[in-house]
């Protein structure tokens, strides 16, 4: 908790909707005493016919606690992937229990962890989703509409600058 003046910390079972979505959050627990990355709040956003699942920093023993007690609440369409992609998380009973069709992840380009892990883009893969982080897409856009979603990589959108094109044949 920020220990703020009128702060609200995270904790499972908190609820609330805005514009049409349904905020549930499904971690940590009250009353937790789980410190650092484990403690990090989870939220599943949810439109009636899309959702998503922000997962912040929980590593694998996290995802195991809250897989135990709320796996019938954890499907979404899209995982924001845990703690950048690192080695410490995105097991395969959470990939399982989400059974999304998308990952996001949030890392910068060339960062000395080397994250996402490869074995974790790979993890996800084999479990059908589709692959999308920042280091390769830079800014992800997910758009939503009544029938479908769609996600945007900027880097994607825009033709890379001239420097960075081959020059003649490629070798």
């Amino acid at each position: 908790p920020l220990g703020w003046a009128g702060h609200l910390a995270c904790q499972r079972g908190e609820t609330w909707q805005w514009r049409g979505l349904t905020f549930r959050a499904l971690w940590p627990l009250p009353g937790a005493t789980a410190q650092g990355n484990n403690r990090s709040c989870v939220v599943r956003i949810d439109d009636g016919k899309h959702s998503i699942l922000l997962t912040g920093d929980i590593e694998t023993p996290a995802e195991r606690a809250m897989i135990s007690r709320y796996w019938q609440h954890l499907t979404s369409t899209l995982i924001q992937v845990p703690h950048h992609g690192s080695n410490t998380s995105s097991g395969i009973a959470l990939l399982r229990s989400v059974g999304g069709e998308a990952a996001l992840a949030s890392a910068s380009r060339y960062n000395a962890w080397r994250m996402p892990s490869t074995k974790v883009i790979q993890r996800y893969r084999k479990q059908s989703y589709q692959w999308f982080d920042t280091p390769h897409q830079g800014q992800i856009t997910v758009v939503f509409s009544p029938d479908s979603w769609q996600i945007h990589g900027l880097r994607d959108q825009v033709l890379p600058r001239w420097y960075h094109q081959w020059f003649g044949g490629k070798a």
